[in-house]
């Protein structure tokens, strides 16, 4: 998962990548977490569309390496 989201980020540097991160997950719900991340694969932070809507594979594999990723750092913020 880590060198998913590296290559999705690659442009990125790690303490903005941890920001991005951060603000993400302060949201309030879930839900809305997880399109936060979708967004930051997408390169969509700053820009107010988010693209939920979207069919293709690349969309959906996007937003399940979100959810697996907000789980993961749900995981390592709990400890």
């Amino acid at each position: 998962m880590a060198v998913k989201v590296r290559t999705q980020l690659q442009d990125k540097s790690l303490p903005e990548i941890a920001a991005q991160l951060e603000k993400c997950l302060s949201a309030s719900e879930e839900e809305n977490k997880i399109f936060a991340v979708k967004d930051l694969l997408m390169g969509c932070v700053g820009n107010k569309e988010s693209f939920r809507l979207g069919s293709s594979n690349n969309h959906i594999d996007l937003l399940d390496l979100a959810e697996e990723l907000v789980e993961k750092l749900k995981e390592i913020l709990a400890n």
